[in-house]
C-alpha cells in the first residue's frame, strides 16, 4: 500500500496479492485514512487474490460515512470487479472507472463539504 497526498485527498494504491493476514492491518489503515481524509483508494495493481480487501473495503465505507469523509473507488477489474458486483459493495462505494474522476470526485466532496453546499 502506497499513499499521496493530491490537493486535500488521499490517494491509496493498493498493488500485489492480500492474504488473509493482511486483511485486518489493511482495515485499520484504511480506517484511520477514512476518518480524517477523502480518499481515493485505486485497486488497478492489485492480483487475482485481492478479492480478501473487499472486507477492508467495507470497514473503511462505514468509518468514512462515520466521519462523514468521502470514499471512492477504482481500478478493480476482473474477479475484484465481479465480486464487488455480487456483493453489492460496489453500489454502496462510490466507483469510478478511472483513477481522475475518482480523484475529481473526491476533491469535489471536500469543497462541497468545506463550502457547507
Amino acid at each position: 500500500m502506497s499513499t499521496q497526498r493530491l490537493g486535500g485527498c488521499v490517494i491509496v494504491r493498493l498493488a500485489g496479492e492480500f492474504a488473509d493476514a493482511d486483511v485486518l492491518p489493511l482495515q485499520r489503515a484504511l480506517c484511520d485514512l477514512v476518518a480524517s481524509d477523502d480518499v481515493v483508494i485505486d485497486l488497478s495493481r492489485t492480483g487475482p487474490s485481492a478479492a480478501t480487501v473487499v472486507g477492508a473495503l467495507t470497514a473503511a465505507h462505514d468509518e468514512a460515512v462515520r466521519h462523514r469523509m468521502s470514499l471512492h473507488v477504482t481500478g478493480a477489474a476482473g474477479a475484484l470487479r465481479r465480486l464487488l458486483n455480487r456483493s453489492q459493495l460496489e453500489a454502496r462505494l462510490t466507483y469510478h472507472e478511472h483513477l481522475a474522476d475518482a480523484v475529481e470526485s473526491a476533491l469535489a466532496a471536500r469543497d462541497a463539504r468545506t463550502h457547507g453546499t
